[in-house]
């Protein structure tokens, strides 16, 4: 013989009388639910929790007035297919048309007392299965079969009384409180913790995801449904693979101290340690330190130190640092490092990324190294250092790349091999460089080797690159390629000096070959578009063994040897810019 009690789910519900507290609501300024909802949060100090998805916030309130408490409230607006409970700083609405009813009988096999039952709708009868029951003292836990009916084993440690809890997706919660006929000794079994944590699909990411659906099982899914947003604590947990744990299936729904997996397994989240041979898979959070010989997946968010051999996937923020052997991808912000041997991307906002090939961010904070590609969305803070390719959408302090350079604004300066390309930066090094508030100019002139030369000056307003061409006919006909850059030393008003240092490649093609490095000290006068200038060049020459011919302009000091003439010498070069 045995007694049970049926009610409205409230166990592990630590009550702070929301729904008991009155309201008065007249006229409200917007007519609207999401508004008035918004307010009375605010003016109550707890957080409304619900699927957004079954709720119109923009609906009109179906009354102009109200007086009563929050209960009779919710009760109006939302109807009886709606049930609404309070836990922890939250008051929750559940869409739960549905209600459960059991037939349990218990019975006393040794130190073991055996809860049997079978689940069915109040209603019809009709038996429900997936229906998730535990006993939140004893602590055991299954889910109803296909016939509605399940099994509990609880140790002999349980209390006299056993609060027996069911809980479906669309249903409203049902507890029992069950009192077996004989219990010999004290209890010493510890109370369990029990969180709510509102739903933001984080786990419905993790699940559809091609790892969660090869790895996480109906029965574990069917509890994260049934329990939406009600998780517990426990200090350790093993398991083979998710499904196969000390906690069973249950492990969806467990924050864990310390959490081991063989192979991999599947839980609520780790505070402290967690450990795996292949994989971890937590459906909320990781606080502490996360290691797996595969890869890591969190459905939200991450404070601490996790580590993969492959890659490592969160879904909402991290806070600390991540490393894994190809790829780290975090949904949302880092707040932090994470180094990896490929890829690293993060959603939101970063602050430190290292990759071996490319960083992808909204944006970041201090800096992003890479041995290909760095891209951002918006800001790239400190510094992007590539090998090839840097892209801030945003603005970024310095920007080092092989190839190119892309920015919107740059304070500090951008040093490519080839291009750079931004809306504003003064001290840009590149051979192009393409900047809105910068200057672009096409320049013919003639030095003291009378060498004619067509060059492409561009740069911000302190900094520029050179990229030119030439020819020169006497005494032998030489083709030549200058390449350099240049420092905007002086403007005011219409007169300018600027110093170029410029290297020259020059060639007969026939075998002939020269190569110069040249200072020059620019003086000149800008009409309009037109800028006129000629100044000294200080040059270092190594001629080719075979040229017979005097070294153009002043000659400083000169040198042979078997292959090569060595000179230093001074000239002079004058010619005309057209700036666009």
């Amino acid at each position: 013989m045995f007694l049970f009690v049926g009610s409205a789910f409230q166990g592990a519900v630590q009550a702070q009388d929301y729904l008991l507290r009155e309201l008065d609501i007249s006229n409200p300024a917007e007519n609207k639910l999401g508004s008035v909802m918004e307010e009375i949060a605010a003016n109550q100090g707890f957080y409304f929790s619900y699927q957004s998805s079954l709720i119109d916030l923009d609906a009109g309130l179906p009354f102009q007035s109200y007086q009563g408490n929050l209960a009779g409230f919710l009760q109006k607006v939302f109807g009886d297919s709606y049930e609404f409970r309070e836990y922890d700083g939250y008051v929750i609405i559940r869409h739960a048309p549905g209600k459960l009813d059991a037939e349990i009988e218990m019975e006393q096999e040794g130190k073991v007392l055996l809860v049997k039952g079978k689940v069915k709708d109040l209603h019809s009868g009709e038996a429900i299965s997936t229906v998730s029951i535990f006993e939140k003292n004893g602590w055991a836990f299954t889910l109803s079969d296909a016939q509605g009916e399940f099994e509990l084993k609880l140790k002999s440690t349980a209390p006299s009384s056993v609060w027996l809890s069911l809980r479906k997706e669309e249903y409203r919660d049902t507890s029992f409180v069950l009192l077996p006929p004989v219990y010999v000794g004290s209890s010493s079994q510890e109370e369990r913790k029990f969180r709510f944590f509102p739903q933001n699909g984080s786990a419905e990411n993790l699940e559809d995801s091609f790892w969660g659906g090869m790895f996480i099982g109906f029965r574990q899914r069917m509890q994260r449904l049934n329990l939406a947003g009600f998780f517990a604590e426990s200090p350790v947990q093993m398991s083979l693979t998710p499904g196969l744990s000390t906690q069973g299936v249950f492990s969806s729904q467990m924050i864990n101290n310390f959490s081991l997996n063989l192979l991999g397994g599947y839980t609520a989240g780790v505070e402290g340690l967690e450990v795996a041979g292949l994989f971890n898979m937590n459906q909320r959070m990781v606080t502490g330190m996360q290691t797996a010989g595969l890869f890591n997946m969190v459905g939200g968010n991450v404070s601490g130190f996790q580590a993969a051999g492959i890659f490592n996937n969160v879904y909402g923020d991290l806070t600390g640092f991540q490393v894994a052997g190809l790829l780290n991808k975090i949904g949302s912000d880092l707040d932090g490092a994470q180094v990896s041997g490929l890829v690293n991307q993060v959603d939101g906002k970063a602050r430190i990324q290292i990759a071996g090939w490319a960083n992808l961010s909204r944006s970041t904070d201090k800096f992003q190294l890479a041995g290909l590609y760095n891209r951002t969305e918006g800001d790239a803070g400190n510094a992007q250092i590539a090998g090839v390719f840097n892209h801030s959408g945003g603005n970024v302090a310095y920007q080092l790349s092989g190839l190119i350079n892309k920015a919107d604004t740059v304070s500090g300066f951008q040093l490519a091999g080839l291009v750079n390309i931004a809306a504003s930066s003064d001290y840009s090094l590149g051979l192009i460089n393409i900047i809105g508030d910068g200057e672009q100019s096409i320049s013919v002139g003639l030095d003291e080797s009378s060498f004619a030369q067509l060059s492409l000056r561009s740069g911000g307003k302190k900094l520029y690159g050179l990229l030119g061409t030439g020819i020169r006919l006497h005494p032998i006909t030489m083709f030549g390629l200058d390449l350099g850059f240049g420092w905007h030393a002086f403007r005011k008003k219409s007169y300018f000096m600027d110093i170029e240092l410029v290297n020259r490649w020059s060639s007969d093609f026939g075998g002939m070959t020269n190569y110069s490095n040249s200072l020059r000290f620019l003086h000149g006068y800008q009409m309009g578009r037109l800028k006129y200038f000629a100044g000294p060049t200080l040059a270092f020459s190594v001629l080719d063994q075979a040229w017979s011919w005097p070294v153009s302009g002043w000659k400083i000091a000169e040198k042979h040897n078997s292959r090569s003439l060595f000179a230093l010498h001074i000239g002079m070069i004058g010619g005309v810019q057209y700036v666009f």
